[in-house]
């Protein structure tokens, strides 16, 4: 018998006191007695649930803490930000949650997921306030799999006893889809979750202005060899202005996505080598410089 459904404000309603907080409240509130976290899309045919259930690698139902996710729950969370086309009308992708070992991160593995990769799961999910979970996401047939991102949210408030962060949540649900669409805009998911993270790192650990974010992004687009047209370009942006605003734990962040943060060193290499997050001081410093190598030239010139 499916269990009482959550509304969709459930999903995130009061702010945790911090994300290292969150972590210690899996432990805590985590039954020893399930073996994880199920938390399945409504509206899975019996066929199509036995589908995902296979995947999931679940048997017994009963050895688990089983939920279900509306569409009207998906919507809550992704309607500002996805077409009707992209986020269907049911709720199909599903997700089980595992509890993992403390410091462990955030690993996460899909089946049948066509939008979501599992770096931008996890990234967004440490975004949330996550910590320490082994997260498994599965669709019946090839889905996007905004579904299963609302259903994490509301495996790991089942597991914790405690609601995530509503800005977190929501700037986590704007970074997936964002990420989605860079990686369709230069055709390839990968290097877009990159760009993006690294300039997340960037932005939030030196608290960078809308303007320097422009200007970091477009040097990292120069090394990265990455073409993005204006409306992308404002939409990675807006982003991160965004994730700045939601006050996220940059260091817990990286410790929950530490495979993902250690790919991506050699690009903060490169950026910090070309100075661009010195910001406007940096821009003028190089102006200066320009004008003395000019008279320098011109002078040499004439004495030289």
């Amino acid at each position: 018998m499916r269990l009482k459904r959550f509304t969709a404000g459930a999903l995130a309603l009061s702010i945790l006191a911090s994300l290292p907080t969150a972590a210690l409240a899996s432990s805590d509130a985590a039954s020893e007695d399930t073996a994880g976290y199920l938390i399945l899309g409504e509206d899975l045919s019996d066929s199509q649930e036995k589908t995902v259930l296979k995947l999931l690698g679940v048997d017994d139902l009963s050895e688990y803490e089983v939920s279900y996710t509306t569409h009207e729950e998906e919507e809550e969370l992704f309607g500002s930000y996805l077409s009707a086309s992209l986020l269907g009308t049911k709720a199909l992708s599903s997700i089980l949650l595992v509890p993992a070992e403390e410091g462990s991160g955030i690993t996460v593995t899909t089946y049948n997921i066509s939008y979501c990769t599992e770096e931008m799961y996890q990234t967004a999910l440490a975004d949330a306030g996550l910590a320490d979970v082994e997260v498994y996401v599965a669709a019946p047939t090839s889905l996007s799999g905004t579904c299963a991102l609302a259903s994490a949210f509301k495996a790991y408030s089942i597991m914790t006893g405690e609601e995530l962060d509503e800005d977190a949540t929501d700037a986590a649900a704007e970074e997936i889809v964002t990420t989605g669409e860079v990686g369709e805009a230069i055709g390839d998911s990968d290097t877009a979750t990159k760009l993006i993270t690294v300039l997340k790192e960037k932005a939030l650990s030196e608290d960078l202005s809308e303007d320097e974010i422009g200007t970091t992004l477009d040097q990292l687009c120069e090394n990265m060899g990455v073409t993005l047209d204006d409306e992308t370009r404002q939409k990675i942006i807006d982003l991160i202005v965004k994730l700045q605003s939601a006050d996220l734990d940059l260091d817990t962040i990286k410790q929950q996505a530490s495979d993902l943060y250690d790919s991506i060193k050699s690009e903060l290499e490169k950026l910090d080598e070309s100075g661009v997050t010195d910001g406007s001081s940096n821009a003028f410093t190089a102006l200066i410089q320009s004008i003395v190598d000019f008279f320098k030239s011109l002078f040499s010139g004439l004495f030289g």
